[in-house]
């Protein structure tokens, strides 16, 4: 029985992924090191925190490269699901000593409605980063289990064009989102998701933002019929504050 639990879950898995998918990991997670962690052409572009600090090359890249996927660009979701939503049409759950392995290899099939979520609001492309049970989250008696999805996305290019970075400081801000499901127009994971991605885009409309501001993670922990909370995080550029100056370039020593 688990034998052919796995095997199944294999295949789904790999439905579930689809095209998107196939090309995230192709191109993140086959890729070289460097690549991952930098995303390639910009691994070489150092931003300057508000602080006077580095920002790692993880969120410059989720900043920067809008048209690639990149590990730290996520939305996670953690929500709870049905067992019976992970069946085929006439197939029983298994044993309840089987149920988390279940539901750990078929969880891809629930990220399949998010991903719409994101390209309809602000991502070009979408695919399953990640998607597992929550270990020892199964209640067999209520026949549900938590999840949690991770969906990476590249950005719909916005069209500005980059300011003279050495100019120019990265910050970034938490727009939190907490609502009651009677708020919204449906008590669905798809609303809430969609609601933190309109929170997100509010934000980088507001005074404090710069521009360009971009969406670089999400966060939502729904619950049904229970408020949920979400985290849009946003980042942008801001001209150096006052008093402060870019440091001129070193090159190499001249004279005898």
């Amino acid at each position: 029985m688990l034998r052919l639990l796995i095997g199944t879950g294999v295949v789904l898995m790999v439905v579930g992924f689809g095209t998107a998918g196939w090309q995230y990991w192709q191109s993140v997670a086959g890729a070289d090191p460097a690549i991952r962690t930098a995303a390639g052409d910009v691994s070489a572009i150092w931003l300057g925190g508000p602080n006077g600090d580095i920002v790692p090359a993880e969120t410059a890249a989720a900043f920067l490269a809008q048209d690639r996927f990149v590990p730290a660009r996520l939305a996670t979701i953690t929500f709870p699901a049905a067992l019976t939503g992970l069946l085929r049409e006439g197939e029983p759950l298994p044993d309840p000593a089987f149920l988390e392995v279940m539901a750990d290899i078929r969880a891809p099939r629930l990220a399949e409605g998010l991903c719409p979520v994101l390209t309809g609001l602000m991502a070009e492309e979408c695919a399953v980063h990640s998607a597992r049970v929550v270990p020892g989250s199964v209640n067999p008696t209520l026949g549900t289990a938590q999840f949690r999805i991770e969906l990476a996305y590249r950005l719909l290019p916005d069209g500005a064009e980059l300011p003279d970075l050495a100019e120019h400081i990265f910050d970034t801000s938490a727009v939190e989102v907490s609502a009651l499901p009677e708020n919204l127009a449906t008590d669905t994971v798809g609303v809430a998701l969609a609601a933190v991605i309109e929170a997100g885009q509010l934000g980088c409309t507001s005074d404090n933002a710069g521009s360009p501001c971009r969406i670089i993670a999400l966060t939502l922990d729904w619950r049904s019929g229970s408020p949920f909370h979400g985290i849009a995080r946003i980042g942008w550029l801001a001209p150096l504050p006052d008093g402060v100056f870019a440091a001129p370039e070193i090159g190499p020593a001249t004279g005898g």
